[in-house]
Parts: C-alpha cells; structure tokens; sequence
C-alpha cells in the first residue's frame, strides 16, 4: 500500500480550535482540514482532491502568550474606545481608519473634543458634520413629519371631513415620510455606518513548541506526485507564521501488521475512534490495557449544501503507546530507522 511520508517541524504552532475565543486554543497535531487546506495550496490546487491522511507527532513544551485583539461595540459610542472608519461598513475586519482615540474611562467626547487625540483632522471633522445633519433631520421630522402626522390624526377623529379627503391627505403624509427616510437613509445613515468604535481587549493564545510531525498521505497517483514535486511550497501549517522545515518527503510503502505486532511508543496520534471495535486487536501498549486518550472532533472536508458549508467530522482518540497485533485490519506499519510506525488512514 503506497503513501507518502512527510515528516516536518516547526518552531512554534497554533492549530486553532475554532470554538475557542477568548483563549485561542490548540489542538495537539493539526487537524485532517489543516494539512489538506496546507496541501492543496503548495500544490496550486484551486478544486478539491481527495486524500487520505494519518497524522502522528510530538511537541515540546505548550505556552500561553497575551494579545490585544480589536473588538468592535455593537453601537457607535461618542464617549469611549477608539472612533474608526471602515473601509467596508458591512464587514467587520483589520481596513479601518483611526479618526481619534478617547484618552479617559469615561467623559471624552469625539464630538466636542473633550480629552481626545484626533489621528486623522479630515475625518473627525466629517464625524462632527454627520452629528450636525442629524440634528437637522431631527428638527425637520419634528417641524414637518411629526406635524403631518398630528393633522392627519386629527383628520380622522374628525367626522365632518369627508373619507376621500383624509385618504388624499393620508397619501401626501406617506409620501413625505417616505421621502423623509430615503433622505436620511442616504445622506446620513450610509455615510455615518462606516464609522464604528472599537476597544482593545487582552486575550491569550496557546503555542506549541518544538513541534515535530509525521504525516502519511494517499491519493491517487497524480496528486501524489504533485505533493512529492512541490512540497517546498509548503511554507506553513495552523496560522500563516507557523512555518515549517521539511526533513522528508519520500513515497513508501505501507507494511501489515506483523504477527509479531507492532507499537507506537514516543510518539501521539490521531486514531480514528471507528476503529476501535471488539473485534480489532488494538491496546494501550504491549501490556494490553485498555485504550485512553482525548476525544476530538476534527473537520476533514466539507461539501455545499444549499450555500452552506457541512463539514465531515472524524472523531478521534488522542492517544498515544498503542501495541496492535496481527488482526488488526484498520492499521499499517510504516518502518522509519528501523522502528516501526502504527498509521491509521482516514
């Protein structure tokens, strides 16, 4: 059975766990999406290919380092954080604008000027021209809108005014009100929707270090040998720093179970949960105990479904001391300086 062994390290890595928020989390091996995502973009490849994969490896140490990470407030403050304006008011993302910084806990005021510092003159000032506009609808609707309104109240209390000139009135009442709103939707609310506050609020993010990884790849022939022949344009695996050197890659054959057995001693994986059955000779080490490990649930691809995407979630142990005998179907050896490796492709 014929696969690829790619065996790489890194320095450090963050494979993120995408429910994890305010403490970025890491998996201990990049999950089954992340190598193939990593793949498919040394390879060039811009539609899928589908793979096999056995993930196993190590790391040295886990750190948990401090960042500040920009959190925009569900509303426009005038008195707090920093006012920014969004290159894209309907995509919360890092193309901002710095207008100006509230240099207090509490009574700034980007308005007034009140214990700010303004980082950008022009837009500060086009800030305050929008605040002044608002005013102005707000007395227009008060002097014009709101007193339609009341009359045409008024009008159908009173009985003596024939129906059809309330209708006719009713009329002339929406279509100032309608043009009072397409007004201020677009001279006031568009522009003013670019402005946003945001703060800066401190989070962590686990790092793992000295991380070493062995992983085995089936596919078919062709996407093989494309792996083989642009490995070097792997650059990273988890966040785009987390760079990679690449001690091996080198097709090989993938050997059964000896009657003999086989097991993996210094070394984690990921082992499909699938796998373990009754009726699969696999143990915690050669003393045959039982298994135990960490649970996960990793992504490995996913398809469209209604512009949605649906992922296809392996679970898996994490584990690592697993002895297999010569019944175990569901795994293969892959002998590395003379030792032999247990993979379980998924």
């Amino acid at each position: 059975m014929k696969a690829i062994r790619l065996h790489i390290k890194q320095n450090t890595a963050n494979y993120r766990r995408e429910e994890t928020v305010n403490c970025r989390m890491t998996y201990p091996l990049p999950p089954y999406s992340t190598v193939i995502g990593a793949l498919h973009k040394a390879c060039g490849y811009t539609e899928y290919h589908p793979m096999k994969l056995s993930i196993q490896g190590s790391y040295g140490s886990l750190k948990r380092r401090l960042f500040k990470e920009d959190i925009f407030l569900n509303s426009l403050q005038n008195d707090r954080g920093i006012l920014v304006k969004m290159k894209n008011p309907d995509m919360l993302c890092s193309a901002y604008e710095v207008v100006a910084t509230a240099l207090k806990a509490q009574g700034n005021d980007f308005d007034k000027g009140i214990t700010i510092n303004v980082a950008n003159q022009k837009l500060i000032e086009e800030y305050r021209f929008l605040n002044r506009r608002k005013k102005h609808f707000d007395k227009l609707k008060k002097n014009v809108v709101d007193k339609y309104s009341a009359k045409l109240k008024t009008m159908k209390e009173d009985k003596e005014i024939p129906e059809a000139e309330v209708k006719a009135f009713a009329k002339r009442v929406k279509n100032i009100k309608n043009a009072y709103k397409a007004l201020v939707t677009q001279k006031y609310d568009i522009p003013r929707s670019r402005f946003k506050t945001l703060t800066k609020a401190p989070k962590y993010y686990e790092l793992l270090c000295d991380v070493e990884l062995i992983i085995h790849i089936q596919s078919d022939e062709k996407t093989m040998q494309d792996i083989v022949d642009n490995i070097f344009n792997l650059t990273a695996i988890g966040r785009s720093e987390d760079f990679v050197e690449v001690l091996d890659c080198r097709e090989v054959d993938l050997q059964q179970v000896s009657k003999d057995g086989a097991i993996n001693e210094d070394i984690h994986i990921y082992m499909p949960i699938e796998y373990i059955d009754d009726d699969v000779l696999l143990f915690q080490n050669e003393e045959q105990l039982p298994l135990y490990g960490t649970k996960y649930l990793l992504n490995k691809d996913y398809t469209v479904v209604d512009d949605k995407r649906i992922f296809n979630k392996i679970p898996v142990l994490y584990t690592n001391g697993i002895a297999a005998d010569e019944g175990c179907k569901n795994a293969a050896v892959d002998i590395i300086d003379n030792k032999e490796y247990l993979v379980f492709m998924v």
